[in-house]
Formats: C-alpha cells, sequence, structure tokens
C-alpha cells in the first residue's frame, strides 16, 4: 500500500474534521513530487455536501500515493452551477480549489469501496456517502 500523508506529509489534511477548508491544489500537488506526475482515478465531480451548497466536489486517487483526495470548487452561479460547467464557463479561479486527503488506499481498494458511486454522487448531500464508505472500510 501507498505510503500513508498523514504522516509522510505535514501539508495533507484528514477529512475527519469536515469543517476543514483543506489546502489550495497548487499546495497539495507542491509538496508531493509524485502527486504531479501521478496518474489519476476520477470518481466524479458533481459531488456535494448540504451545508455548503454554492460549491461542487470531484473526487480523484492518486494512484502513486493511494491518496483519496476531494476538490472544493465553488460555484457563485449557485443553482446554475452544474449547468455553467456543462457549457465549460469557469466559474471558480485555481487559488480557491481546496484539496482534503478522505483516506488513503490502494487502486483495488478504491474500486472495492466506490464500486456504484454514480447513483450515490445526485442529491444535495452526497460526499458524505464516500466518507462513510472510507470510515466503513477502516471499521469506524
Amino acid at each position: 500500500m501507498p505510503d500513508d500523508p498523514q504522516t509522510d506529509d505535514p501539508q495533507s489534511t484528514d477529512s475527519t474534521d469536515s469543517n476543514t477548508s483543506g489546502h489550495s491544489i497548487a499546495d497539495f500537488y507542491d509538496a508531493d513530487p509524485r502527486r504531479r506526475n501521478s496518474e489519476e482515478i476520477e470518481f466524479g465531480d458533481g459531488w456535494t455536501r448540504r451545508e455548503d451548497a454554492h460549491a461542487t466536489y470531484r473526487v480523484n486517487l492518486v494512484l502513486e500515493t493511494g491518496e483519496l483526495y476531494a476538490v472544493r470548487e465553488p460555484h457563485r452561479g449557485g443553482i446554475l452551477a452544474r449547468y455553467f460547467d456543462q457549457l465549460g464557463v469557469e466559474q471558480a479561479d485555481v487559488d480557491e480549489l481546496r484539496v482534503t486527503v478522505l483516506g488513503v488506499v490502494d487502486e483495488a481498494e478504491a474500486a472495492r469501496l466506490l464500486d456504484g458511486w454514480q447513483e450515490h454522487m445526485h442529491g444535495t448531500h452526497s460526499l458524505p456517502w464516500v466518507e462513510q464508505q472510507l470510515s466503513a472500510s477502516r471499521g469506524q
């Protein structure tokens, strides 16, 4: 299994504190060069939190480090944000993108834990499903 970023990387953020805004995406990639050079697997870009109605999250797995992370993308378009995204209208500046490492898993474990993620990404409070999947795998 890849190295644990919680101990190897002081820049990483654990999602156990859901009020944490995370680090900028640039800081995230700069903190560990393996991240920038690694392939990633995408697990959707329409995840949501009820308490954060003006943002969506994308969830990716960095294969080299095993970090499953969420990127918060604020949307000034509010309810129309998804339509703006489909039209390719940029809404958030790259400096506004915040990364939170949700956990560390290998590719096979991520695929198993997030099997069927497409059906769970919809709605106004979907990102907690990903967090629950990871917690259940840790026996929490």
